[in-house]
């Protein structure tokens, strides 16, 4: 039972504190010498109808036999809004005047007991009044209903010794019937009715004194004058910036999952990007509790939302097509086309049409990073009087120099050499092909009218499959090169075709630049061949064959403004969800409007919460 009678000598005060602890020396060193016991602690709590609170506590102090004097007290403050100027404290009945903000200790005061100190051996009890003021809210879970939760000081492991009888009492105002009178979390150990006041009571016996013992309390708000409205947002943040163990794992979090969701939108690319925007991230998050708690609500549904667009790759950047249930399986279509059809990357469809361009023979290959192309000479417009002018002539000329040499140049080709052709000596990357692929979309959309389209996508799917089946279970090196020139376009449309060049002891060259029975050949690595006896190293552009490919449709993805792609139908922009869209060329592509791709240490936390109520707690405090 609690002597209600003591607690009226003792004071008649209102809220929360936290008495924070003992000894700290003067020096670091010193301080390891402290070392006491908190035999009792008695805090009371008298709210009042301001939402204010008077506190008053009184804590018994036993110093071990080899401790250091307690000279100064550390006591917590339950807000930051305390004034010193409302405070008294005394020691054996005998007032202390000498009350200060804690050099050591945030959010408190530290009392100096000045000729009470507590030696070796010694007892000594202080009493602490105060009024701290907006410490009562509104009830979160009843509108009806004001709260006040509130846990007494705590002290360091290292320095406190034993257990503490620990009592609290809330005095409530009047009016409160104490049957009305709810508890959250932590029953009452009783409740009163003292001096026309209901009281709740709580007293743990033989408790440690080295962490919270947080009690609270609900009670009908039509005694008070005023409450602090607080939703359960407001606690969430309260409690989240109290705990900085729990705001560093939630920032580390939302870095790994906005770090995700990037690599999964941009494709593994854009790190100078993606330095910058985790940099803004994570100054927005130390900056702003509150966003930082809802960022994870966008960060989710955008994952999810990204999941779900690569999980149904559909780019969509073909112009719209007629599909016709029953029309039948569109066969005959070249690599880039079924590519196209598939929807795959806009730059892996372009260097397949290149490839395709060198593997025929019509463009040569001038440097392989950046990549360089110029037109063969049969395929090149003459000069003189009789060198076609027109575009229709051109074609006408390029048509029959594909005959002689018994070659095939499809129609949608002639565009792209007509790109090469205006740009002499420009990588490839640094040239427009846009107009290109926007005919060349329209030319596969054509062609694709009135079949089946999803029989038609599975039949080309199939023999990418096989193409890179077959590869692979060729061990004859010669009939393997055969069979991989053959097929290059279509085994490059595989995400697997890395594991088709991976073989030991042997780099595969595609035949326009593999070296001749003289020695000749241009290197992947760049610039023509001389004629040497070396063969051409793949060292400088990654794992060979495979690692240049990569690295040169990585590079193409600048090679396609987004703005001269516009698909009939689209709504005038196109979705390039598929490409490598963050790239180094980021800011370019945005510029150009265009797209594209010590002595005294706390022992616990200066912040509570729970569902429903506000949270006063006292800080760790310490002795010197």
């Amino acid at each position: 039972m609690f002597d209600l009678t003591r607690f009226e000598k003792i004071s008649r005060l209102t809220l929360l504190l936290a008495v924070c602890m003992l000894a700290l020396l003067a020096t670091p060193a010193a301080a390891q010498d402290y070392l006491f016991a908190v035999p009792e602690l008695e805090m009371q709590v008298f709210v009042q109808r301001d939402a204010s609170a008077r506190i008053v506590y009184d804590i018994t102090f036993q110093n071990s036999a080899g401790g250091h004097v307690i000279d100064i007290v550390d006591i917590g403050m339950p807000t930051p809004d305390y004034d010193i100027g409302n405070m008294s404290a005394s020691v054996g009945g005998v007032a202390v005047t000498d009350i200060r903000p804690s050099e050591l200790v945030s959010q408190a005061v530290e009392i100096h007991l000045g000729r009470f100190t507590i030696p070796p051996s010694g007892t000594g009890i202080l009493h602490l009044e105060f009024t701290i003021p907006d410490l009562v809210y509104q009830d979160v879970t009843n509108k009806e209903l004001a709260s006040l939760q509130i846990s007494p000081t705590w002290f360091e492991g290292q320095f406190v010794q034993g257990t503490t009888d620990i009592k609290i009492a809330i005095h409530l105002p009047e009016g409160v019937n104490p049957d009305d009178i709810l508890y959250q979390d932590v029953p009452f150990t009783e409740k009163a009715l003292f001096q026309g006041r209901a009281v709740a009571l709580w007293e743990f016996p033989e408790a440690r004194l080295t962490g919270q013992n947080r009690v609270a309390v609900s009670f009908s708000q039509s005694v008070m004058e005023r409450v602090i409205e607080q939703s359960v947002f407001d606690l969430a943040i309260n409690w989240f910036v109290g705990n900085p163990g729990v705001r560093m794992a939630a920032g580390i979090l939302g870095v790994l999952l906005f770090s995700f969701l990037f690599l999964r939108f941009s494709g593994g690319t854009g790190w100078s990007l993606w330095f910058l925007l985790t940099g803004g991230l994570i100054l927005l998050y130390v900056s702003s509790p509150g966003l930082h708690m809802l960022s994870f609500i966008p960060l989710i549904a955008l994952i999810f939302v990204n999941e779900r667009g690569l999980k149904q790759r559909k780019s969509k950047y073909l112009p719209p097509i007629v599909s016709v249930e029953g029309g039948g399986i569109k066969r005959g279509l070249t690599a880039a086309e079924a590519a196209a059809l598939l929807e795959m990357p806009l730059n892996k469809v372009l260097t397949l049409i290149l490839f395709g361009l060198l593997k025929k023979g019509v463009v040569q290959q001038v440097e392989a990073s950046p990549l360089k192309l110029e037109i063969s000479e049969p395929f090149r417009a003459a000069d003189g009087k009789a060198a076609p002018t027109t575009k229709k002539e051109k074609e006408q000329a390029r048509r029959q120099a594909a005959q002689d040499a018994g070659l095939v140049l499809h129609k949608y080709e002639h565009p792209f050499l007509e790109a090469l052709e205006e740009n002499p000596g420009k990588p490839v990357p640094q040239i427009n092909f846009g107009k290109a692929m926007n005919a060349f979309l329209e030319t596969v959309a054509a062609r694709l009218k009135g079949f089946n389209l999803e029989e038609t996508r599975d039949y080309y799917r199939r023999i990418v499959d096989r193409a890179i089946t077959e590869a692979k279970s060729i061990g004859d090196l010669p009939e393997f090169e055969k069979t991989v020139d053959r097929n290059l376009e279509w085994i490059l449309m595989s995400d697997q075709y890395p594991t088709v060049f991976a073989r030991p002891s042997y780099t595969y060259f595609p035949h326009w630049v593999r070296p001749t029975a003289s020695g000749g050949g241009v290197s992947l690595g760049g610039g023509k061949g001389s004629g040497g006896a070396s063969v051409p190293s793949l060292g400088d552009v990654g794992a060979g064959f495979a690692g240049w490919a990569e690295t040169t449709m990585g590079t193409l993805a600048g090679a396609i403004l987004p703005g001269s792609v516009k698909a009939p139908g689209s709504g005038g922009y196109i979705n390039l969800s598929g490409v490598d869209k963050v790239t180094g060329d980021v800011f370019k592509a945005m510029a150009s409007s265009s797209g594209g791709s010590g002595g005294r240490s706390g022992g616990g936390s200066c912040a509570c919460a729970c569902a429903g109520c506000a949270c006063a707690c006292a800080c760790a405090g310490g002795g010197r």
